[in-house]
């Protein structure tokens, strides 16, 4: 079975649900969804819930985390949650380029994803206070 990504609307957070095997057909489009939805709105609150993703070997998963590693360089990255032991290991491996948030179930990641957010507001607003 290919990845699937369902998307759902839930506590004010965009919760991207992966289930499946990862592949480079899908790959891709789901990356494509995930700009989307900042493109959409760059302060969007993003978890990634990975509890229904299968782990394939480490040639495919390498691919998968460095494609998601992009989206940690951005001012609201994702909160991530349902890793299994294999994904969690190699997200430790690829985190050079940012730290991956990662949570144990989907509603600490909102949570997680909530209070950043939250932050970010407030440091935004005095910042423009101050200038």
């Amino acid at each position: 079975m290919y990845m699937k990504a369902k998307i759902r609307k839930e506590n004010d957070c965009t919760v991207v649900e992966l289930s499946g095997f990862i592949d480079y057909e899908t790959l891709t489009p789901l990356t494509r969804q995930l700009q989307e939805i900042y493109r959409e709105n760059e302060a969007s609150k993003v978890v990634i819930n990975m509890r229904g993703l299968n782990f394939v070997g480490s040639s495919g998963i390498s691919t998968f985390v460095k494609s998601l590693g992009v989206f940690n360089r951005l001012k609201m990255k994702p909160s991530y949650c349902g890793l299994k032991k294999e994904f969690h290991r190699m997200f430790k491996l690829f985190e050079d380029r940012g730290n991956f948030e990662i949570l144990e179930d989907e509603c600490e990641a909102q949570e997680a994803a909530i209070l950043r957010f939250e932050a970010w507001q407030k440091r935004t607003i005095r910042s423009s206070e101050t200038h």
